[in-house]
C-alpha cells in the first residue's frame, strides 16, 4: 500500500537512524527551497518566521490555522524533504487541535509541534511566557495523537518556566506517546544536560542567535542526548541582515552595481526557481516544453553561495 504521508515516513526513518538531525527553519516557500538546496535533510516551518514574513507581526498568537495551513501547503509543495510545522498551541481547545492535525496533514506536514502555552502565546525565548495546566495540555496532546490519519510525527513542546516543571511535563508527554519532545528556552549547559539525561525518547533543542540557550556545536548537543538540533531563525535573521545592509547601500549610492556582490543574478535566480519547479511531480512535460524556446538554467547552491551554469540553448527573456 502506498503511504498517504511519505514525508512523515521518511522523517520517522531519520528518527530511527543513529545519526543526529540538523533542522533549519524556513519562513516561506522560497526560503524552504534554499534550505533544501543547501543540503538539509528536512525543514522546519517557523511560526515566528511565518508571522513576520507573511503578516509582518511578532510571534504573539496572531497567525490563524487557516494562514498556517496555506503556508504549509505552499512550502510542502515546493520541497522534496520532510516539513516540520510549528502549530503553536493548536489554535484553541481540543476541538481546534483535532482540526489543526486534519488541516496540516492535508497540507503536507510530516510533523507538527504542539506547545503548552496560553493564548495569546509568545516566542519560546521571550520573557513573560505562561503555560496552561498540565492536565489540560495532556488532553490536547491526546487529541492530536488520536486525530492523526497518517504517520504524522507529533512533537510535544513545553514552555515551562522552571527546569523541574519542564522536565516533569516532557516526561509526561513522552509517556503519553509523543514522538519527540521539546523543552524550549533552556538557559545553560547544565539545563541541557539535565533534559538530555532525564527526559526519555527523542528530543529537540532549539537554538536562536541572541536567545536563551547556549550555542553549543551540534556534535556536543547530540552527545548530550538531543536527536534534533533546530536552527529555527538563522535563515530569517541572515536574510534580514543582508537585505537591510544591501538596501541601505542602494538607497545611499543609487547604483545597482553597488550591491552586486551581495546579490544573485537574474539567471541564477531563475535557475533556482525553474530547476526546482520542473523537478516537481507532474511538471516533466512542462520542462520539455520550456526547454525548446529557452533552456532551463541550472544553479548549484553551496551553503549561501550561488554559482550558475550557462544555459544549454537560447536565453531568458
Amino acid at each position: 500500500m502506498t503511504s498517504t504521508n511519505p514525508m512523515a515516513d521518511r522523517l520517522r526513518e531519520m528518527l530511527a537512524s543513529p545519526e543526529g538531525i540538523e533542522l533549519p527553519g524556513c519562513y516561506d516557500a522560497l526560503s524552504a527551497m534554499i534550505l533544501e538546496r543547501a543540503g538539509f535533510p528536512a525543514v522546519f516551518m517557523s511560526g515566528y518566521g511565518a508571522a513576520a514574513s507573511f503578516l509582518g507581526n511578532p510571534d504573539i498568537g496572531l497567525t490563524s490555522l487557516v494562514e498556517t495551513a496555506l503556508i504549509t501547503k505552499n512550502v510542502a509543495g515546493a520541497i522534496h524533504v520532510p516539513l516540520v510545522v510549528d502549530a503553536d498551541n493548536g489554535y484553541g481547545d481540543e476541538d481546534s487541535v483535532v482540526r489543526t492535525v486534519y488541516e496540516l496533514e492535508r497540507a503536507g506536514a510530516a510533523a507538527i509541534i504542539l506547545e503548552d502555552q496560553v493564548f495569546p502565546k509568545r516566542c519560546g525565548h521571550a520573557a513573560g511566557k505562561s503555560v496552561i495546566p498540565l492536565e489540560k495540555y495532556m488532553r490536547k496532546l491526546e487529541c492530536a495523537l488520536e486525530a492523526r490519519q497518517t504517520s504524522l510525527v507529533i512533537v510535544a513542546r513545553t514552555d515551562a518556566t522552571t527546569m523541574d516543571e519542564g522536565i516533569l511535563r516532557a516526561k509526561r508527554f513522552a509517556a503519553a506517546g509523543a514522538d519527540v519532545t521539546l523543552v524550549d528556552g533552556l538557559p545553560s549547559k547544565d539545563a541541557l544536560a539535565r533534559v538530555g539525561w532525564e527526559v526519555p525518547g527523542h528530543k529537540i533543542i532549539n537554538l536562536i542567535h541572541g536567545g536563551k540557550t547556549p550555542l553549543l556545536s551540534s556534535d556536543e548537543l547530540h552527545g548530550l542526548g538531543f536527536k534534533i538540533v533546530l536552527y529555527s531563525t538563522p535563515a530569517l535573521y541572515t536574510a534580514t541582515q543582508t537585505m537591510l545592509q544591501a538596501m541601505q547601500r542602494l538607497f545611499e549610492t543609487r547604483q545597482l552595481s553597488s550591491i552586486s556582490d551581495d546579490s544573485v543574478t537574474f539567471r541564477e535566480f531563475q535557475g533556482l526557481l525553474e530547476l526546482t519547479y520542473f523537478a516537481r511531480r507532474g511538471s516533466a512535460g512542462l520542462a520539455r516544453i520550456a526547454s525548446r524556446p529557452s533552456a532551463v538554467s541550472e544553479v548549484r547552491l553551496h551553503a549561501a553561495k550561488f554559482s550558475a551554469e550557462e544555459p544549454r540553448t537560447g536565453s531568458h527573456g
